[in-house]
């Protein structure tokens, strides 16, 4: 047995050739990175994790794919013992491929606490694309091999473009049961027709896939949707702090600079930005540092307690979700003494599992490191996350970390701009929170 018998040469320098097939397999792993990595970054993972992942995906498809390949023509093997180990000698079965990224996509995602179904989504279609990059190679040389290059470029489009956007009543892994189908059906038609003479002997593992898809994709469908992480901001979403972040500002205008440059329209852009950024910008000519620190300090020396409030149905609202169960936080632009301060004054510190203010996390909203770093802090990863809160920052951050972003409309004159950010859901009464919590979808910005 040989992997490339009649392979056609792409290159052939002196003795040493390079057959199409290489040459495609090569491309199909550097575009089913790609895939990825597009597909991990929008669930707020960084390139770090590609990378890992693809790697340990490699190393598992290469060892389920010998191993299927070698037991799908194990009497051929038993007179040639050390070919077993020759990858190529024969090569590797795309089924066992599946098999081996499923082995080792389990095995990384327990350190990560990221969502098993999420993720296999993501690597299964990847996968895909590569068995139809790489067959191309193959096709070169054997031409009935194009049919089975078109069914599976049909079945990755199909599957990306009509099962990846979740829906009510979808559930994640229903891209990769739906990958794990389509590759058996297409090993049933490739050996019906004889249209890849490589596909011979493996009607037993197409047949196990498919039973084992539909087990899955049968007890996936039984299973409610995870309860998700429930994430806020504070001013403006929890607490009404208008009045007193409009004093703090005014404080600093008519010290460093002309309390009447501080209009309404000003007064509302002070909202969103984090603290740093706003005073550079207010403030060009001092040192912002500073500014930060006498704002911080006027605002603690004093008693807010008739300038600042919860919003309506806040502390219902959040005491009813602690007691369903819910895990809740706070990923917050203020300092996290002072939102720990506002939550004791407010009686609310039972109901959280993490409060991060803005000393606890790298870059400031829109950037999504708050929110991740919530996820890491109560260990649950960010995979079936909510986050509210009422500015488009935190729309951004929620998107770019992949989460279910709800944008609670404390100020309705924000509502145009709102929806321009595009969250999931826009409230106005914090109660409807507990409905939407029970909705028959998961949790992540395209729940997906």
């Amino acid at each position: 047995m040989t992997f490339f018998p009649t392979d056609t040469i792409f290159m052939q320098i002196g003795n040493f050739s390079i057959p199409w097939y290489g040459v495609m397999i090569v491309i199909g792993v550097i575009f089913a990175y790609l895939y990825m990595a597009d597909r991990m970054k929008k669930h707020g993972y960084s390139n770090d994790v590609v990378d890992e992942l693809l790697i340990l995906c490699m190393i598992g498809g290469l060892i389920g794919g010998r191993l299927v390949w070698v037991l799908t023509h194990l009497s051929d093997y038993l007179k040639y013992i050390p070919y077993i180990f020759a990858i190529s000698d024969g090569g590797l079965d795309i089924l066992g491929v599946a098999i081996g990224v499923m082995v080792m996509t389990l095995f990384y995602i327990q350190r990560r606490k990221m969502s098993y179904m999420r993720t296999l989504d993501i690597c299964l279609l990847a996968l895909l694309l590569f068995a139809v990059l790489a067959r191309i190679g193959r096709a070169v040389s054997t031409p009935t091999v194009w049919y089975s290059v078109l069914m599976d470029a049909l079945g990755f489009l199909f599957i990306h473009f009509l099962i990846r956007p979740y829906s009510i009543g979808r559930r994640r892994g229903d891209v990769a049961l739906a990958v794990l189908m389509w590759l058996g059906l297409s090993r049933f038609i490739s050996m019906i027709f004889n249209f890849d003479p490589m596909a011979s002997n493996t009607l037993w593992v197409a047949i196990l896939i498919e039973i084992v898809a539909l087990t899955l994709y049968y007890l996936g469908h039984k299973r409610k949707p995870k309860k998700p992480v429930i994430l806020f901001d504070l001013d403006g979403t929890l607490m009404d702090s208008h009045q007193m972040v409009i004093r703090c500002y005014s404080y600093l205008f008519k010290k460093y600079s002309d309390i009447s440059l501080f209009t309404p329209e000003l007064q509302k852009e002070v909202f969103g930005p984090s603290l740093k950024e706003e005073i550079e910008k207010l403030f060009p000519e001092q040192n912002a540092k500073e500014l930060v620190e006498e704002y911080r300090k006027y605002q603690s020396a004093f008693s807010w307690s008739d300038e600042v409030s919860l919003f309506p149905n806040v502390k219902n609202t959040l005491d009813a979700l602690w007691k369903k169960g819910y895990k809740l936080g706070i990923v917050s632009s203020r300092m996290t003494s002072s939102c720990e301060s506002w939550m004791r004054q407010f009686e609310l510190t039972y109901c959280f599992s993490t409060i991060l203010g803005r000393d606890l996390y790298g870059k400031p909203k829109p950037a999504a490191d708050g929110i991740l770093y919530a996820g890491v802090r109560l260990k649950t990863g960010h995979d079936s996350c909510i986050y509210v809160g009422d500015n488009v920052t935190d729309i951004l951050a929620a998107k770019k970390a992949g989460v279910y972003a709800i944008a609670y409309l404390s100020d309705l004159s924000k509502r145009d701009e709102i929806m321009a950010a595009e969250p999931n859901k826009i409230i106005t009464d914090f109660e409807e929170l507990l409905t939407i919590v029970e909705e028959d979808h998961e949790w992540s910005y395209d729940r997906c």
